[in-house]
């Protein structure tokens, strides 16, 4: 599949698309924000020596999982497919685009599956009376499952500025030819008789110029003519 499911003039309004755009930036950031904290709750419960402040840690990144890394991620997910599909970007049409669905999918895999139910077992084993001897194994493995998340936000991010294989001045212009001919310009509508219409044009100007009668010969030039 290599196009939108939604071709044709179904196309979001500049002020709805900019609404949507900034939204959507607002929460991909976000999401970096909240894997990046929670990268730090981490690193801090897991150098620590504080009981306490280890139990509490671990609690508090809980929070951040449920309430902040996944539903800014959904909303970051909901609010990119929607510009796919009502922009010329496309849903599919871009290898970049389907990586960085493919990465914000497998974030929210990992924020809710396996950085969840480690969650839960840190906050179990650092309780008092908990398995202490059971944390340093789990709190490696979940280390390397919030880098891993971190590092694929930043691919994602780069993917959204580059672009790498998409052509951006191509995508601006067929917005540009979309919204004319809209408005009845068959000259600029995708597919439209651009290329006839030119053409047409130029043979309406060759004969204008055939048809203009040549100028007179001045008198200085009869003159000399005459005189030679």
């Amino acid at each position: 599949m290599n196009a939108s499911p939604t071709t044709g003039n179904r196309r979001f309004s500049r002020r709805v698309r900019r609404a949507v755009n900034s939204a959507h930036v607002v929460f991909a950031v976000g999401l970096l924000g909240v894997e990046w904290v929670m990268l730090l709750i981490a690193v801090l419960a897991r150098m620590t020596n504080d009981d306490t402040l280890r139990h509490s840690a671990y609690r508090l990144m809980r929070v951040f999982v449920f309430a902040g890394g996944v539903p800014f991620a959904l909303l970051s997910l909901i609010t990119g497919v929607l510009l796919c599909l009502f922009t010329p970007w496309g849903l599919w049409q871009h290898l970049w685009i389907k990586v960085k669905i493919v990465l914000l999918l497998a974030v929210i895999a990992a924020g809710a599956g396996v950085v969840g139910q480690f969650a839960e077992r840190l906050i179990a084993d650092s309780a008092p009376g908990g398995k202490a001897d059971a944390l340093p194994p789990v709190q490696t493995w979940h280390l390397v499952v919030v880098i891993c998340q971190l590092l694929a936000l930043i691919a994602a991010t780069a993917l959204s500025v580059f672009k790498p294989s998409g052509d951006r001045t191509r995508s601006r212009t067929r917005l540009r030819r979309t919204a004319v001919g809209a408005v009845g310009d068959p000259a600029a509508t995708p597919g439209g008789p651009e290329p006839a219409t030119t053409a047409a044009r130029g043979r309406a100007g060759a004969g204008r110029r055939a048809a203009e009668p040549e100028p007179s010969p001045s008198a200085s030039s009869l003159s000399s003519r005459g005189s030679s």
